[in-house]
């Protein structure tokens, strides 16, 4: 009895034992699982901490370069207007030439109608084992012989279509051509009148040649075009009123900075005192290059003198009611302005010290000078070009501004129809070209805007 007790203690013990080292066995694993998810749980975050500072690193210098992109600009902006005179006197001058139309009409395009339509192939309808009349089943024979003889008979008539298609097409072509040559023709006779009564010293058309040159040469953005004018024939002079920008075509801003802390961009200012320098010499350039302009494009020696006064339209700061203000004023014998060179002066003292005009002190202050002559005292006809008449189509009702586009289709030779209003930002305006070149139907969709057109406007032409 003692020996078999001893053996029941000793199974019990070994399974005890047993036990002991499963439960450390899993007590051990849950321990490596525990210490396995910890760490995958610090390397997921770690992980994550180091995308966030990627991003936050990335997210910064994509910041930092919209600020440099910004700093690159307004630095190109300035130097712009600094060079404004020099780029002016390297660009070609405006000459009469600039005035004519070529004689040219985009030569007869028929495309596919000039291919003529390809005739069916015997060879490809007989029967298997012969021609026509060797070989082969007579019914299967009869067969090709229709099948041919349907497709030859369509390709016949294909043919015709193709050859009456093309003669109408020839004949709208030579009507358009015929009226774009003689629109031409009339537009260059007209030149050539206006170019007589340059050389005779008619005050209007001296007026409206030099004009165009003012008009045909370039001006950076921002700059306005509007002049008024007269001739003096007896002087050989003319007198003129030229727009001049505001005190705003200077940036403001230096430099833009990001600011990390704050996660902003900060504008640097730019010093008042250089702005206002910067300014006078923009109006000094201005001035100088409507000179320069003018001067150069005098073929036929009908200017003697040139008076030029710039004007700012603002409020009067002793009326505080809005007029034209006077900012510069001079008046340059064609003798004395051509021993200049422009592309090496200092434009304020070539202009107030070289030309003796005059330029004011303040001009961000509207201080006024007083004209040299103006236009009225010539005792000619005045002509003004992009006057207040001239709409302002940011302001325009939108009804009126649609149908103004509508009206240009319709001056080019189209037809033109404004759709029903129904405030979905799909298309306004329906137009037909029937021109037989580039013809076909317009879908216009009208917007204005100030700056850059965001791309959900072009997508809502597409429903």
């Amino acid at each position: 009895m003692s020996r078999r007790s001893n053996g029941l203690v000793a199974v019990w013990a070994e399974a005890q034992r047993q036990q002991q080292r499963r439960q450390e066995a899993q007590r051990r694993a849950g321990e490596q699982a525990r210490r396995d998810q910890e760490r995958q749980q610090r390397d997921t975050e770690r992980a994550m901490a180091r995308m966030q500072r990627e991003r936050q690193a990335a997210y910064r210098r994509q910041r930092e370069a919209d600020a440099r992109r910004r700093t690159e600009e307004l630095e190109a902006r300035m130097a712009e207007l600094s060079g404004l005179l020099a780029d002016g006197c390297r660009a070609p001058a405006f000459t009469p030439a600039a005035l004519r139309r070529p004689e040219h009409v985009e030569p007869f395009a028929p495309g596919r109608l000039a291919v003529p339509v390809p005739m069916p192939d015997p060879s490809a309808y007989q029967p298997q084992g012969g021609g026509w009349g060797i070989g082969g089943g007579r019914r299967a024979q009869e067969e090709a012989r229709a099948r041919y003889e349907h497709d030859w008979h369509a390709a016949q008539a294909a043919e015709a279509q193709r050859l009456r298609q093309l003669e109408d097409y020839r004949r709208q072509y030579d009507q358009w051509a015929a009226g774009q040559l003689a629109e031409v023709r009339s537009h260059n006779t007209a030149v050539e009148d206006l170019l007589r009564g340059l050389r005779d010293g008619d005050p209007e058309a001296v007026v409206e040649y030099f004009s165009a040159a003012l008009y045909a040469t370039g001006r950076p953005q921002g700059f306005p075009r509007r002049v008024r004018a007269a001739y003096d024939p007896a002087a050989r002079q003319l007198v003129l009123e030229w727009e001049l920008p505001g005190f705003d075509i200077v940036p403001e801003a230096k430099a833009v900075r990001y600011m990390y802390a704050a996660d902003q961009d900060k504008d640097v200012a730019r010093p008042v005192t250089q702005r206002r320098t910067a300014y006078r010499d923009v109006l000094a350039q201005s001035v100088l290059l409507v000179l320069h302009d003018l001067f150069a494009a005098d073929t036929s020696g009908a200017l003697d003198s040139v008076t030029v006064n710039g004007f700012v339209d603002d409020v009067d700061p002793a009326t505080g009611r809005p007029a034209q203000i006077f900012l510069a004023t001079v008046s340059a014998p064609r003798t004395a302005f051509e021993q200049l060179h422009l592309a090496q002066v200092s434009a304020v003292e070539c202009l107030t010290d070289g030309l003796r005009g005059q330029l004011s002190a303040r001009p961000d202050q509207r201080a006024a000078v007083r004209p040299v002559r103006q236009p009225g005292d010539v005792g000619g006809g005045v002509v003004t070009h992009g006057g207040e008449d001239e709409p302002d189509l940011f302001a325009m009702d939108p009804i009126a501004f649609e149908g103004l586009v509508a009206e240009l289709f319709r001056a080019m030779g189209m037809q033109a129809v404004t759709t029903q209003r129904s405030g979905d930002g799909g298309v306004d305006v329906d137009a037909l070209d029937p021109d037989p070149i580039r013809g076909g139907k317009i879908i216009v969709q009208v917007k204005r805007y100030r700056n850059t057109v965001p791309p959900s406007a072009v997508r809502d032409l597409f429903g």
